[in-house]
């Protein structure tokens, strides 16, 4: 009896310690969020700004770049996820990974879509000292979408093409196996007479 009353004490407090340590884990996440949020607008924007140096050629192309290429790379990843060969924690894992290829335009997309005081700062710095930069950003992501839609619709159709191919190379070997099946039977029958 007094063994039966002690395992559910023991449960109680191993749930107790669980939501314990997820009420912590919330409360470091909120604290980071907003601590983040104050840093890393204004940080952002004076890291491209010391790339770019008021330069408005320079500011096209850091956007293109930056815009296309922390586009396609995280969709490419991503896309490895909607593979059926791999599992639902690998998928997460990939998925976090391309989040964090995609970290330069979502920094970007919190500026400029940003209303903290921080985001509005990191605005002005990027109008001032990276005059194109977000428009082209914005317009390569875009880009990098219809690139990614293109590669994954050709992708899809040289792979169905791929298959109809030996689904028709495997018909043609079955059609020829049956066809020498055939001309043997009678071969087999009717023998040749020896001389």
């Amino acid at each position: 009896m007094t063994e039966q009353a002690q395992v559910p004490a023991a449960k109680k407090s191993n749930r107790g310690a669980k939501i314990i340590l997820v009420l912590v884990f919330l409360l470091v996440a909120v604290a980071a969020w907003f601590i983040l949020g104050a840093i890393l607008p204004r940080w952002w924007s004076d890291v491209i700004a010391g790339q770019i140096r008021r330069d408005l050629g320079a500011s096209v192309l850091v956007g293109m770049f930056y815009g296309f290429v922390f586009t396609f790379i995280p969709l490419l990843v991503a896309w490895q996820a909607t593979r059926k060969a791999v599992g639902w924690p690998w998928k997460a894992v990939i998925v976090l990974v391309a989040v964090a290829f995609a970290t330069p335009n979502l920094l970007t997309a919190g500026i400029v879509f940003g209303s903290t005081e921080s985001a509005h700062a990191g605005q002005r710095t990027l109008s001032v000292d990276a005059g194109f930069f977000t428009t082209w950003t914005a317009i390569s992501a875009v880009a990098a979408v219809v690139v990614f839609i293109a590669v994954t619709i050709m992708w899809s159709i040289w792979r169905r093409r791929g298959k109809q191919v030996k689904a028709l190379r495997q018909a043609e070997n079955e059609r020829i196996k049956a066809n020498n099946n055939r001309n043997a039977e009678p071969e087999a029958q009717n023998p040749s007479p020896t001389q």
